[in-house]
C-alpha cells in the first residue's frame, strides 16, 4: 500500500456537508441540524439535517436463533441516515458482532467449523481490520465496480483507549497464563462506481482479539459513510455533526443494565468511555503532540469547541461555519452570515435560539 501525501490524507478525513440537502436554507445560507432519536428504543439521540431519512436502529438478538448467548449481552445497532432514498450520501453505524475462533482452545477447532455457531457466536477465523473492512465493503456494496483503496490509515489512539479500558481484565488473563485482549483500529477510503456514479466511501472499525480468554473476537465502532467523489469534501460539516453528536439515553442504558446484568453495564460503560476518548483526541493531540498531523485522523477533522448558552456545557462540533446557534431542544443551526438571526426567521422562531460562542481558552 503506497503512502499518500498530506492532501490525500486530508481527503480521507473529510466528512460531508452540502448546499443541496434539505437542512440547508438557500435564502439564508443556514444549515439546520435537528436532534433526532434512534427510532426503535430511543437508545441515543444525534443531530441530523432536516429532511434526511433514518433507517434501522437498535435491535436485540434472540439466543434461540443463534444457539447461545454470545451475542445477547447488549442490544446491537444497525442504523443508516441518508440524504435521499438511494443513499447517495449516507452514514451507517454497523452492528458489532462477537465471533468464535477456537484456534487457541485446548482441543482446537474440534467439531466447530466456519458457518456453525459456538455459544451463540458465528464460527469464523479472526481477520485483521483491513480484511474485515474489505469484506464488509463487498457485502454492503455488491454492485460496486472498479473499487480501489486510495488511503489506509491506522488510528492507534482509539486502539490504545480500548486497551486502557481492558487493563484489569488483561492483567487477570496474564496472571492465568492467557493472552490479553488486543485491539486494532483502522480507516480505509475506497473509491468505486455504482449505478454510473463515482463514489468515495470511508470505512472504520476496531477489531478486538479476545481469543486468549474467551475464544472470540469482535468488531466494534464500525462506521461507513459515503458521497459522490466529486462533492465528497462539500459534505463535511453535516456528517461531522451527526457522528460526533451522538448522546446515549441514560434511562435506556440503565434499563439495559438492569435487564442484562453487570456484563451489559460494563459493555455500555466501555462504549461510553471510547466515545469520550474519540471526542478528546483532538484536544489531547493539540496539547501533547502538536507536531503530529492530527488532521489525519477520522475522528478529529475540522472541529471546534463551543459553550452552550443554555447549560454552559462545552460542545465539540464542526468549525466549517463562522456562526453556530442552538435552541433548548438541542437543535443546531449553522450560518456564515453575521447578521443572520433565526429568531427573526418565521421558519425557525418557534423556539428561542442563542448563538454559541467558541469556548474561552
Amino acid at each position: 500500500m503506497p503512502r499518500f501525501p498530506k492532501p490525500a490524507l486530508l481527503i480521507l478525513l473529510i466528512l460531508f456537508a452540502s448546499e443541496a440537502f434539505g437542512g440547508l436554507d438557500q435564502r439564508t445560507a443556514a444549515l439546520l441540524m435537528q436532534r433526532t432519536w434512534e427510532p426503535k428504543e430511543r437508545a441515543f439521540s444525534f443531530l441530523l439535517p432536516k429532511g434526511w431519512i433514518v433507517e434501522g436502529g437498535v435491535f436485540n438478538v434472540n439466543p434461540l436463533q443463534m444457539n447461545g448467548p454470545g451475542n445477547t449481552i447488549t442490544p446491537k445497532c444497525d442504523l443508516s441516515v441518508k440524504a435521499d432514498a438511494g443513499g447517495s450520501v449516507m452514514l451507517h453505524w454497523a452492528p458489532a458482532w462477537n465471533y468464535a475462533d477456537l484456534s487457541l482452545a485446548p482441543t482446537g477447532w474440534g467439531a466447530f467449523r466456519p458457518g456453525m455457531y459456538y455459544q451463540g457466536m458465528p464460527v469464523r477465523p479472526i481477520v485483521g481490520a483491513r480484511q474485515f473492512l474489505i469484506e464488509l465493503f463487498k457485502t454492503v456494496r455488491p454492485q460496486a465496480a472498479e473499487a480501489r483503496i486510495i488511503v489506509e490509515e491506522p488510528v492507534p489512539e482509539v486502539a490504545a483507549a480500548y486497551a486502557h479500558r481492558a487493563e484489569m481484565v488483561n492483567r487477570n488473563l496474564q496472571k492465568m497464563g492467557l493472552a490479553p485482549t488486543r485491539f486494532e483500529t483502522l480507516a480505509l477510503a475506497v473509491e468505486y462506481r455504482e449505478a454510473g456514479v463515482h463514489y468515495r466511501e470511508v470505512l472504520t472499525t476496531t477489531i478486538a482479539d479476545a481469543r486468549g480468554g474467551a475464544f472470540m473476537w469482535s468488531n466494534d465502532d464500525t462506521i461507513l459513510f459515503r458521497a459522490p467523489a466529486a462533492r465528497f469534501d462539500e459534505w463535511k460539516p453535516a456528517l461531522d455533526s451527526i457522528r460526533s453528536s451522538r448522546q446515549m439515553n441514560p434511562q435506556w442504558a440503565a434499563a439495559v443494565a438492569r435487564a442484562s446484568g453487570e456484563r451489559a453495564k460494563a459493555a455500555l460503560e466501555t462504549q461510553r468511555y471510547i466515545t469520550n476518548v474519540a471526542n478528546q483526541i483532538v484536544e489531547n493531540r493539540r496539547r501533547t503532540h502538536a507536531e503530529m498531523r492530527h488532521e489525519q485522523w477520522l475522528f478529529i477533522s475540522g472541529q471546534e469547541e463551543y459553550t452552550n448558552p443554555f447549560n454552559g456545557q462545552t460542545e465539540q462540533d464542526t468549525s466549517r461555519y463562522r456562526y453556530r446557534w442552538v435552541n433548548n431542544q438541542g437543535d443546531v443551526l449553522y450560518t456564515d452570515e453575521n447578521g443572520f438571526d433565526p429568531n427573526a426567521v418565521e421558519a425557525y422562531n418557534t423556539r428561542e435560539w442563542k448563538r454559541t460562542p467558541i469556548r474561552k481558552r
